[in-house]
C-alpha cells in the first residue's frame, strides 16, 4: 500500500489554518479546480458524512469523512465507490503541525491505497498524486499568504 505525502509549511497559526480545513464540506476553495462538494448525512464536522465532489466536466468521487482530532489537528477520510482511477482502498488525512503557536503551520496531506497497476506504472500515479496534493497545499496557503488573503 503505497502512502504519498505532501507537506508545506504555511505562514499562518495553526488555529486558523484549522478552522479552515475542519469543515468537511468547505474544501472546495483549496481544491484543484474548485469542484462543487456536497454532503449527505449530517454537516462537515459530523463522523460518517458522504462528501461528493463534483468537477465541471462532471466527473466524480465520494469521501466519508471517518476521524477528525481537534486536539491534534488530524482530519480522515476514505474514497468509496468506484473511481475513474486506477486505485482502491484510498484512505486520506490532513494533519497540521504547529511550529509556534502564532505561526508558522506544517500541513501534511496524505493518502494510502492499493493498485493493480504494475510498478512503472504505479509510480507514474504516484507522482501525479503527490503533485495533486501539492497543489491543493498551495492553493491553502494562497488563502492565508496573498495580501489580503481571507480564509
Amino acid at each position: 500500500m503505497p502512502t504519498v505525502r505532501a507537506r508545506r509549511i504555511i505562514n499562518a497559526p495553526v488555529a486558523e489554518l484549522w478552522q479552515a480545513i475542519r469543515d468537511f464540506g468547505a474544501h472546495s476553495r483549496w481544491i484543484e479546480h474548485h469542484p462543487e462538494i456536497t454532503l449527505e448525512g449530517g454537516d462537515g464536522l459530523t463522523i460518517g458524512v458522504k462528501r461528493r465532489v463534483t468537477y465541471g466536466d462532471g466527473s466524480f468521487f465520494d469521501e466519508v469523512l471517518t476521524g477528525m482530532d481537534d486536539r491534534n489537528w488530524v482530519q480522515e477520510y476514505d474514497v468509496i465507490g468506484d473511481l475513474p482511477l486506477p486505485v482502491y482502498n484510498v484512505v486520506g488525512a490532513m494533519q497540521l503541525y504547529a511550529v509556534d503557536i502564532e505561526g508558522p503551520t506544517l500541513v501534511e496531506r496524505r493518502l494510502t491505497y492499493d493498485t493493480p497497476l504494475p510498478q512503472a506504472e504505479a509510480r507514474a500515479f504516484e507522482a501525479s498524486r503527490f503533485t495533486l496534493l501539492f497543489g491543493s497545499l498551495e492553493l491553502l496557503a494562497a488563502l492565508f499568504e496573498q495580501p489580503g488573503g481571507n480564509p
